[in-house]
C-alpha cells in the first residue's frame, strides 16, 4: 500500500513538469499585466451574493529557452492589506496557459462572488502567474463591495390586516380558552403601543385565547395575575418567557403517594425590551427578530404546548434567530431547513446547516418556565 502512493506521488510530480516545463521559473521581471474591476451591481435582497467581473492582461517576455507558460489567478483581501508575494487562496483561476500562448499577450474575464451580509466595503484584488513552482504577482486594483440597500420602509397596519389570522390547527398545538390581560408597560418605542396589542391579541386568538381586560402593570410572576406584556425581568439571554404557577395536590394511598389534581393559579408572559424587534408587515430582515413569531410562540406555552425540534412546521422551535418566521404551515422560515416554504426566498441560507449560516447568528432561546406547588391532602 505504501509503494502504490509513493508511485501516485511521483506521477503528479511528473504529470506536473510536463505541463510546465523543467525549465527555469519566470523571473518577476518578464511579467506585466494590468487588472480592473467592473461596476458591482448591489444586491437585491438579504442574503444575496453578488457577482464581481475583472478584466485582466498579461504580457510574457522570455526568450527561446525559457518556457513561457503560466496559470493566471485572482485573490481578494481587505483593501487596507498588500498582495502577498504568494497566493495563499484564489477567488478565481484561468485555465493553464501552453508555451505557445505564454508568449502572445493575454487577456482574461475573471468572475468570483462577494457576500454582503458577511463584508462590505473596499477590498484588494491580487492578479498573479503561477509559473509551476511559485507565484508573481503581476497587478493589482481596489473595488467596493455594495451593501444590502435598505428596502422603503412599510408601515404596519393599524387594524392589523397584514396579520395572519387563521386559528393554529390541532397539527400544531391544542388551543384553550384560558384568559388574559394584556399589559401596555414597556412597550418599546419602535414597537409602538397600538402594533403590540394587535399582534398579541390577533396571535392570541389564533390559540383561542381571552383577552379579560388591560392593565398598565408588567407581567409579574406571583402576583396572582395573568398578564402578557413587555417586562424587564426577562432572562438576558431570552427573547421571551412564559412563567406558569400551579399547585399539585397529592395524597397518600397504602403507603403510596399519588398526584390528585393539579391547578393553575397564573400565567405570565414576559417579552424582552432590548431586542432588535421586526413587527412587519411582511417577512423580517436578517438583522432583526420577527415579534409575531415570538408572540406566538409564547402563547402557545400560555396555552399549554411545549417545544419541538428545529425544522418541524410549528412556531414552537426552542430558539429564534435573526431573519427566522412562523406565521402559518405554509408561510415560515427557519434556517437550514429544506423544507421551509420561505426557502426559497434565501437559497443560500436554505441549504446551509444550522449553525454554520453567515450571519444568520446564534438562536436566542423563547422560554417557558414552570413553578410547582406541592400539597399534600390528609
Amino acid at each position: 500500500m505504501r509503494r502504490r502512493s509513493m508511485f501516485v506521488r511521483s506521477a503528479l510530480i511528473v504529470a506536473a513538469t510536463a505541463a510546465f516545463g523543467a525549465t527555469p521559473a519566470i523571473a518577476a521581471g518578464q511579467l506585466q499585466g494590468t487588472l480592473a474591476v467592473q461596476a458591482i451591481a448591489p444586491p437585491t435582497a438579504d442574503l444575496q451574493p453578488v457577482s464581481v467581473t475583472a478584466q485582466a492582461t498579461i504580457s510574457n517576455v522570455c526568450d527561446g529557452a525559457t518556457f513561457c507558460g503560466y496559470a493566471p489567478k485572482v485573490t481578494t483581501i481587505a483593501a487596507t492589506a498588500q498582495c502577498s508575494p504568494q497566493a495563499t487562496s484564489s477567488s478565481w483561476a484561468g485555465d493553464a496557459l501552453s508555451d505557445a500562448q505564454g508568449r502572445r499577450p493575454q487577456s482574461f474575464t475573471a468572475t468570483w462572488q462577494e457576500r454582503p451580509w458577511i463584508y462590505a466595503g473596499p477590498k484588494r484584488a491580487c492578479l498573479y502567474a503561477f509559473d509551476g513552482s511559485s507565484d508573481v504577482l503581476v497587478a493589482e486594483t481596489t473595488y467596493t463591495v455594495p451593501g444590502v440597500p435598505s428596502p422603503t420602509p412599510l408601515r404596519p397596519d393599524p387594524t392589523g390586516a397584514d396579520l395572519i389570522r387563521t386559528a393554529i390547527p390541532r397539527s400544531v398545538g391544542v388551543r384553550r380558552a384560558y384568559g388574559y390581560r394584556l399589559s401596555s408597560a414597556n412597550v418599546p418605542r419602535a414597537v409602538g403601543a397600538k402594533r403590540f396589542a394587535v399582534l398579541a391579541r390577533t396571535a392570541a386568538k389564533r390559540w383561542g385565547l381571552r383577552e379579560v381586560g388591560t392593565t398598565r402593570a408588567a407581567p409579574r410572576s406571583g402576583d396572582g395575575r395573568d398578564t402578557v406584556g413587555f417586562a424587564r425581568d426577562v432572562p438576558r439571554v431570552a427573547l421571551g418567557v412564559t412563567r406558569i404557577r400551579s399547585v399539585r395536590y397529592y395524597r397518600r394511598v397504602g403507603g403510596v403517594t399519588r398526584i390528585v389534581r393539579e391547578r393553575v393559579v397564573e400565567r405570565d408572559l414576559s417579552l424582552a425590551v432590548g431586542v432588535a424587534w421586526h413587527v412587519g408587515p411582511g417577512a423580517p430582515p436578517s438583522d432583526k427578530v420577527d415579534l409575531q413569531t415570538v408572540v406566538v410562540h409564547e402563547l402557545g406555552h400560555y396555552a399549554g404546548n411545549g417545544h419541538v425540534r428545529d425544522c418541524a412546521n410549528s412556531p414552537m422551535w426552542t430558539g429564534l434567530r435573526p431573519g427566522e418566521w412562523w406565521y402559518s404551515r405554509s408561510d415560515w422560515f427557519q434556517f437550514g431547513c429544506s423544507n421551509a416554504p420561505g426557502a426559497t426566498a434565501t437559497p443560500t441560507a436554505a441549504t446551509s446547516s444550522l449553525r454554520s449560516v453567515p450571519g444568520a447568528g446564534d438562536a436566542r432561546p423563547l422560554l417557558v418556565q414552570r413553578t410547582v406547588r406541592k400539597v399534600f391532602l390528609d
